[in-house]
């Protein structure tokens, strides 16, 4: 009796809402039901197996090309009274689940339920600020250094994806919860961006985030520097960022259109700070040959930084030798091919 319950349990929950189970058990035993009727009936020509699915397909779509119809008086009552019912009745059934299923899974897609974590070589995007962060993902698929798997969004407090068509969306309760962050593909990501709502979320984010160990260069925005101070104790290859609103405005009044100059540095159009790292298995460069191969490409390199030292060396010296994996920072109208610098001649000695 327990198991007879428990049978009648599943098949009154598939039936009351008409699981795809049932609707598939349904459109066979029609079927079946169908041909043995034409069978009966006397209908040769549209039970042969060449032919019965395609009558009964264009039957149940209601297409009725009238290449094929009962030519007995008992096939076409069974037609009329069973077959056309029944089948375009169980195709309507199949063509709604099929939307159904369609819209709920562009549903999940939109309130950011999905899993991503099959992605590779994308960007991590923690925090949502608007138009500002809109800008930011503009600026990041225009450049092809960042567009290569495009931008996974992961926020608290956003109900439906704000730019569906340019970015995918995970929605979470909170910023602290690790095991969200799997559902964006953190270990195969390239690069973090940590930029919450107040810096108490994004030391949540970040700590979240280092709990996975994960392999991409990760940078964390902060308005206070004590908070900045505090990641970068923990885990001094974050890059930690904070507004310059009031070192630009400093500089403004100390030298005349410093303010410019730094907004054509940073900025998306004109001449713009990139960066270029050294092949590792490239000879130590020269300061002086590397600063004349940049000139050579319409660039101006400004400095570098190496692994040892978190702060980055602006104008070196021309005798300066470059060690190999070194991160070079240039300005250039557009982003330049590495595989276009003569490392071998510009190779120290």
């Amino acid at each position: 009796m327990i198991v007879i319950g428990k049978l009648y349990r599943l098949v009154r929950g598939h039936l009351r809402r008409i699981s795809w189970g049932v609707v598939a058990t349904a459109l066979v035993l029609h079927m079946g039901l169908t041909w043995l009727l034409l069978a009966w009936a006397g209908e040769a020509k549209l039970i042969a197996a060449d032919a019965f699915l395609y009558y009964y397909m264009t039957t149940a779509s209601t297409i009725g090309y009238g290449d094929l119809s009962p030519g007995s008086t008992a096939g076409r009552y069974v037609v009329a009274l069973f077959v056309m019912p029944g089948a375009i009745a169980l195709f309507a059934s199949v063509l709604a689940k099929t939307s159904a299923s369609l819209l709920h899974f562009w549903k999940r897609h939109q309130m950011g339920k999905m899993s991503y974590d099959d992605l590779q070589g994308h960007t991590v995007l923690i925090g949502w600020h608007g138009r500002e962060s809109e800008r930011l993902v503009r600026l990041l698929l225009a450049d092809t250094h960042t567009d290569d798997e495009g931008i996974v969004l992961l926020a608290e407090g956003l109900t439906e994806n704000p730019m569906p068509d340019q970015i995918r969306f995970v929605a979470v309760d909170s910023y602290a919860d690790c095991g969200e962050y799997t559902r964006a593909a953190l270990a195969g990501a390239a690069r973090v961006i940590v930029h919450a709502a107040d810096d108490d979320r994004s030391l949540a984010a970040v700590f979240a985030v280092m709990s996975h160990r994960p392999a991409a260069h990760v940078v964390a925005h902060f308005d206070a520097t004590a908070a900045a101070d505090l990641v970068r104790s923990h885990y001094p290859h974050i890059e930690c960022t904070r507004p310059l609103h009031v070192d630009v405005i400093a500089r403004a009044a100390q030298d005349a259109g410093s303010s410019l100059v730094a907004g054509e540095w940073l900025g998306a159009g004109g001449p713009t700070q990139f960066s270029l790292q050294v092949p590792a298995d490239a000879a130590p460069v020269q300061a002086g040959k590397l600063a004349g191969a940049f000139r050579a490409q319409a660039a101006l390199w400004v400095g570098y930084r190496d692994g040892r030292s978190a702060a980055p060396v602006l104008n070196p010296p021309d005798h300066v030798e470059i060690a190999p994996g070194t991160l070079l920072y240039y300005l250039a109208d557009a982003r330049i091919d590495g595989r276009r610098v003569p490392w071998a001649a510009l190779a120290a000695g």
